[in-house]
């Protein structure tokens, strides 16, 4: 019993590798020069990464162009030392792919000063999806199975989050050198949780004894995300300034769904319990934020700067449950994040007429104070499942120059460390799990592989001024 309890254990905690995206603000780039400059480039941007970093750089762009992220994959490694009181050490790699975009621009004639953008992206998407099941044997089993003739644990943890972005840009120049812009992004939101714990045992003394806990939610929204820019063109010098304005819900629905039962001991301990709600409250909050940044022209090679500041939020519940005991509490789903400021530096530099070369870092650190997820729901409120880490951001490649395309390869490489305690609460009282009073250490890296490309569209090519 005890080991299979440890083997379920040890599969949760890879869980912050895979919800460590939650909260943070830089995990994702747009744009195929953008991801290589790791999002530098509010004052600079050239690419159409700028309907999402600066709108207002659209009016720098003299043509037409039609851009993709081609597909890109990702290696994520998460190593976590210091579980369960050992110095034994923990690890897990996924390969899987990575949210993308398409874009492209356009004029309208009858409006010959305004310019125009469309967007697609994939803002999230992450999916953990762990399974355990396995009949247990004398060997699997530290003191023997005593009494029990069979023992059956199964565990399940799904948890997947989407956000998928559609959206249009416009923007106008004011004066030669300064113009303005506005992107408006449609947001499809899902958040789904899935938790399923059972044992069963079965002895000639006790007979067949189960146990099930299995918890659901879901929690849906659609809203509007507005991004307001402006861009200088100076003599020395790109500026830029974009505002991410609050999130603006529209719609939203959630679900919830609970059930324990426990049965085969003594009556005074077996344990019905079903309930089953729909259509309830729910909220989703982003902050707002503003970034700036400028471009430095060094003869035919630039630098990017940028700094983005993000706003807390007071803590909220995303999903309000209504209590499943006469007299008691609902379950606590409740969010909070703290403010943040973040910093980046991109280097491009120029090798020839078709080739350039890039190289970025950037900061991403935590705003989160309490976060929305699927532990929370386990084992009552005051449990601390938060995964708090500072990121550091990493990117290098080429931008080629062929005849009628460009083409854009790199990689990127982002890391990150802190503390996790453990997760799940096992509710068997005839178990004894080794208790840790430290937390463990949770160290996550992430690889990307990117190939983007540019094709011109009506026969011309992309400039910017």
């Amino acid at each position: 019993m005890k080991k299979i309890i440890l083997l379920i254990i040890s599969t949760t905690l890879f869980s912050p590798l895979w919800l460590a995206g939650q909260g943070y603000y830089n995990q994702e780039n747009f744009g195929n020069r953008s991801i290589l400059l790791s999002g530098n480039v509010t004052g600079s941007v050239d690419d159409l990464g700028l309907t999402y970093y600066n709108p207002a750089r659209i009016a720098l762009i003299e043509n037409p162009v039609f851009s993709i992220n081609a597909k890109a994959f990702q290696v994520k490694t998460a190593n976590i030392e210091n579980v369960f009181g050992r110095d034994n050490k923990l690890s897990d790699s996924r390969f899987e792919g990575v949210p993308s975009l398409i874009a492209g621009t356009f004029k309208i004639e009858k409006w010959e000063n305004h310019h125009f953008a469309y967007a697609f992206l994939s803002k999230q998407r992450t999916r953990l999806n762990l399974v355990f099941a396995k009949e247990m044997d004398e060997d699997d089993v530290a003191d023997g199975l005593g009494e029990i003739n069979r023992f059956v644990g199964d565990f399940k943890l799904d948890n997947k989050e989407t956000d998928e972005w559609f959206g249009m840009s416009w923007g106008t120049k004011l004066r030669d050198n300064l113009s303005i812009g506005v992107s408006t992004f449609v947001s499809i939101y899902n958040y789904t949780g899935t938790y399923d714990l059972r044992f069963a045992t079965e002895s000639d003394v006790l007979g067949v004894d189960l146990f099930n806990n299995e918890i659901n939610f879901g929690q849906s929204s659609y809203g509007i995300f507005w991004k307001l820019g402006l861009a200088w063109k100076l003599e020395k010098v790109d500026l830029g300034l974009n505002v991410d304005l609050p999130y603006l819900e529209v719609i939203n629905d959630g679900r919830f769904r609970y059930q324990r039962f426990l049965s085969g001991l003594d009556p005074e301990n077996e344990d019905f319990q079903f309930y089953d709600f729909e259509s309830l409250e729910t909220k989703r909050k982003e902050p707002m934020g503003i970034s700036i940044g400028m471009g430095v022209p060094i003869k035919k090679h630039k630098l990017h700067f940028k700094a983005d500041w993000h706003a807390g939020l007071s803590e909220y519940s995303r999903i309000k449950i209504p209590a499943v005991e006469e007299g008691g509490e609902g379950f606590a789903f409740k969010e909070e994040l703290n403010s943040v400021i973040n910093f980046g530096l991109g280097v491009e530099v120029y090798l020839n007429e078709g080739l350039n070369l890039y190289g970025s870092i950037s900061t991403d650190f935590s705003p989160v104070e309490s976060s929305a997820n699927i532990f929370d729901l386990v084992e009552g409120d005051d449990r601390d499942a938060n995964f708090d880490a500072d990121y550091m951001h990493y990117g290098l490649g080429v931008d080629i120059k062929l005849r009628k395309v460009k083409l854009v390869v790199g990689t990127t490489y982002s890391t990150g460390s802190g503390d996790f305690g453990e997760p799940i609460e096992f509710p068997n009282p005839g178990v004894e799990v080794p208790v840790n009073d430290d937390l463990s250490q949770v160290t996550v890296t992430r690889w990307r592989f990117i190939l983007g490309l540019e094709v011109p569209i009506f026969g011309y090519d992309l400039e910017v001024k």
